[in-house]
């Protein structure tokens, strides 16, 4: 069954994402390329490798920056608490203030070790809780590694998931078809050829309908994840329709699979990954119908707090 593209306007989040893949060189080969249809090439592999090295020194120039200010900060507390001295005109007082000074000084450190041994405490946590293969993060900022692979399982239909979480999906299903609904999954495991072949199909579709390659190329990005960045690639997504409504759009919401999968998901492992009020979280538009396992314990901890899964890890997309 073919999967419908759901396409909204969210102006902000598309600039953002345009904004982050210029990096890439995507915009410019779109740009040079506008006369030349039948040579365009939008997506290959020597542009997700780019994207991912470009993440990469990103971030190590994060580290090296922070660290910089660490230092600065820690060597203007120093001459601040030198400097009170220079101005006491008296020896006496001078003393007083320095031992005034001393004492708020090693407070200060005090509190300051305090916090930072509370806060590795919870990063150490975070950390663990990242390197959980359900808690796996894919988005734009944390695209998956080139040569990852899920061992995968049939659920239904030809449709394949992680096997570790492919009978979750099973027993989610069976139990809303109990409940005398009728799901059907439109979209679950993808290689990343079939997320090229998606991604280039919708930007085509804009294309077919009047806009110029930079215009087709900000718009699909709108509701197609960049090859390389989406869950359905990690294996442990899918998207999951009515069978008497297949369109992938606001109205999906509205169907009696929808609001069952939403408020049952977490009893089987699974959340609504992408929810209406948290575009700014995830990057992604609301998808009534993609589904993401993380496990019951976390399912349940994710969707009673009302939290995605990039603030559950501490992570942004």
């Amino acid at each position: 069954m073919r999967s419908f593209v759901y396409r909204s306007s969210h102006e902000k989040f598309s600039a953002r994402f345009l904004k982050k893949t210029k990096k890439h060189g995507i915009i410019k080969m779109l740009q040079e390329n506008q006369q030349e249809k039948e040579k365009i090439m939008w997506i290959d592999d020597e542009a997700l490798a780019r994207k991912d090295r470009n993440q990469k020194r990103k971030f190590e120039m994060l580290k090296k920056i922070a660290i910089t200010l660490a230092g600065i900060a820690l060597v203007a507390g120093l001459a601040a608490g030198g400097a009170v001295g220079i101005f006491v005109g008296k020896r006496t007082e001078a003393k007083a203030v320095d031992a005034k000074v001393a004492k708020a000084v090693k407070e200060s450190e005090a509190k300051a070790a305090k916090q930072s041994s509370d806060k590795e405490e919870k990063n150490t946590v975070d950390e663990e809780k990242k390197k959980e293969w359900n808690l796996t993060l894919v988005n734009n900022t944390h695209p998956l590694d080139e040569n990852y692979q899920p061992e995968l399982a049939e659920v239904e239909n030809g449709y394949t998931f992680d096997a570790r979480a492919a009978e979750s999906l099973k027993e989610m299903l069976a139990a809303a078809r109990e409940a005398g609904l009728s799901p059907q999954i439109c979209s679950a495991y993808r290689t990343i050829e079939e997320q090229k072949a998606i991604y280039n199909q919708t930007m085509q579709e804009w294309i077919d309908q009047g806009m110029t390659y930079l215009e087709a190329f900000e718009e699909t990005g709108k509701s197609v994840a960049y090859p390389g960045t989406s869950e359905h690639e990690l294996g442990l997504a899918a998207d999951i329709v009515s069978s008497s409504y297949g369109m992938l759009d606001e109205a999906q919401a509205d169907t009696e699979e929808a609001k069952w999968l939403e408020e049952n998901c977490y009893k089987y492992g699974f959340i609504l990954r992408y929810p209406p009020d948290k575009i700014s979280e995830t990057g992604i538009i609301y998808e009534s119908w993609h589904y993401r396992y993380v496990g019951k314990e976390d399912a349940k901890k994710i969707m009673d707090s009302g939290v995605t899964l990039e603030e559950y890890v501490g992570e942004t997309y």
